[in-house]
């Protein structure tokens, strides 16, 4: 009662002193004796949306305070009709936490406090929050310009989230979704549009890259790509064969594309020259395409001729050789120990001599020899033969009984059977005269000729059928005859291999391989 009647009082003082301004702290005071009185904190750990902050009741003024808090809003003088947090009743400090705050916004904040007689506020105060940071936002460009070991792509930072860009570039993997843990570029600290040059790939390879860009708030990619680096291409591989089959004039060689260095093979063949290391500038053979082995005839040679050959592959990326072989092609014409020889062209390539055992010029007759012996004799007969009915065999190169080794030695040796029917089985034979002398012209293969002359056999000691027959000693023995050795017997017209005593004298023309 005392308390409500205190109020009258004062009210009927302030009609009385009307005069005074409404808004005198004087009579606000008077008014407002029964609120609360409160504090406004300092507002701290400012974020991008929320603060702390909280006030102090220091006199709950008529009546308990029985609702406590701070009001805030983006405009001046908040009040409880504005967002507000509640922190309990009374008296005393409290704590209050403001969230859902707008980042990079001013607020106005004032403590409150609630009796039953009203409302009281704190002092105003103001704080800002802060930027609201984000990762950036990055795409990523197309990779172009793709080798076997470069490619160009990047990006372009359109964000940079509210914080500074400290790095941007992309990253790369052969497996998915690759990130700045695996290989990676540094193109910069900006935003906008970059370039990158991914290098040190794998050929045939397929990568994923994106771009990325990096701030305090922490790393962002953009979309993943992908690129396949071409394939490694490289010069074919290829072998030498050995060369075979070399005559006066050519030769077989050839090789093997093993690898085609993923680009076509588009010519093979071997090159040679008589310099080492021929190129396919030199002279060469064309033996197809593509990988595998092939066989090459090499042609045109110069006889008695050292040459040089190495075969050859060539694809897109350039020419490759491989191992380098000599050879040296045979000659036509020579001499062994003083004794020329002709090389017929015949496929044994034995070289025939130019004149008869005992003779200085082709259409002399020389020397007559019985089988198996290497003198010659003033008479010829089955009492005085080495070797008429004794068992032997080839006595080729044997230089007890063959004439040829015996008497011109080094290589020369008597011919074979089989070697005399290589020469009439591969030769021509024209009978002539040669300087007056009647034989066989006997031409080879190649062109080239030897003269075997007409010159008879001796028989006891006597000599018989010159310019009639050519009677040539081999060094074969006839099989189970052991009278007979083979020979070779030409007359005009005829010319062939056949068997006769051992005993009589006939000439012998040496062969050397």
């Amino acid at each position: 009662m005392k308390r409500t009647l205190r109020r009258l009082a004062l009210l009927s003082m302030a009609m009385v002193l009307g005069f005074a301004s409404c808004e005198d702290p004087i009579i606000e005071d008077l008014v407002n004796t029964d609120l609360p009185t409160i504090i406004t904190n300092e507002v701290s750990d400012i974020t991008a949306n929320g603060a702390k902050t909280g006030g102090y009741v220091s006199a709950q003024g008529g009546a308990e305070v029985v609702a406590r808090g701070v009001c805030y809003s983006t405009t001046q003088n908040p009040t409880v009709g504005n967002s507000r947090t509640e922190d309990g009743q009374g008296l005393g400090g409290f704590t209050s936490i403001l969230t859902e705050l707008i980042p990079s916004t001013t607020y106005y904040i004032r403590a409150y406090a609630t009796n039953q007689y009203g409302t009281a506020y704190g002092e105003e105060l103001s704080f800002t929050t802060e930027k609201n940071y984000e990762i950036p936002t990055v795409t990523t460009s197309l990779v172009t310009n793709v080798t076997q070991t470069e490619a160009i792509c990047g990006g372009n930072v359109t964000s940079d989230g509210g914080a500074a860009v400290t790095a941007r570039g992309v990253c790369w993997s052969s497996s998915q979704n690759p990130t700045i843990s695996d290989s990676k570029t540094n193109d910069g600290n900006d935003i906008g549009e970059y370039t990158s040059t991914i290098n040190g790939l794998e050929p045939s390879t397929t990568y994923y890259v994106r771009a990325y860009a990096t701030n305090s708030q922490g790393t962002a990619y953009g979309e993943q790509v992908s690129f396949t680096t071409e394939e490694d291409f490289q010069q074919p591989t290829v072998t030498t064969n050995s060369v075979s089959n070399i005559t006066v004039n050519s030769a077989v060689c050839g090789g093997n594309v093993t690898s085609d260095g993923n680009a076509t093979v588009t010519a093979r063949g071997v090159c040679w020259s008589t310099s080492q290391n021929p190129t396919i500038n030199d002279n060469k053979t064309i033996d197809g395409s593509g990988i595998g082995s092939f066989i090459s005839n090499i042609t045109e040679l110069l006889e008695a001729t050292t040459y040089y050959v190495r075969a050859y592959a060539t694809n897109s990326q350039g020419t490759s050789y491989g191992t380098q072989y000599s050879f040296t092609t045979q000659a036509t014409t020579g001499s062994i120990n003083g004794h020329d020889w002709v090389d017929l062209g015949l496929p044994s390539g034995l070289k025939w001599a130019t004149c008869n055992i005992g003779a200085t010029r082709p259409e002399l007759y020389g020397n007559y020899y019985a089988w198996g012996e290497i003198t010659t004799k003033t008479e010829y007969t089955a009492e005085n033969s080495l070797t008429y009915n004794q068992q032997f065999n080839d006595i080729s190169g044997d230089a007890t009984y063959d004439a040829a080794r015996a008497n011109w030695g080094s290589t020369w040796r008597m011919p074979t059977k089989a070697e005399m029917e290589e020469l009439v089985n591969n030769c021509t034979f024209t009978w002539t005269t040669q300087s007056g002398v009647y034989g066989m012209i006997v031409t080879g293969p190649n062109g080239n000729s030897i003269f075997l002359p007409a010159a008879g056999e001796y028989r006891g000691s006597s000599l018989y059928f010159t310019d009639l027959f050519g009677l040539y000693f081999s060094s074969t023995p006839y099989e189970g005859y052991r009278l007979d050795a083979y020979y070779l017997y030409l007359e005009r017209g005829v010319s062939n291999v056949s068997h006769n005593c051992r005993y009589e004298g006939y000439t012998i023309r040496p062969v050397s391989d």
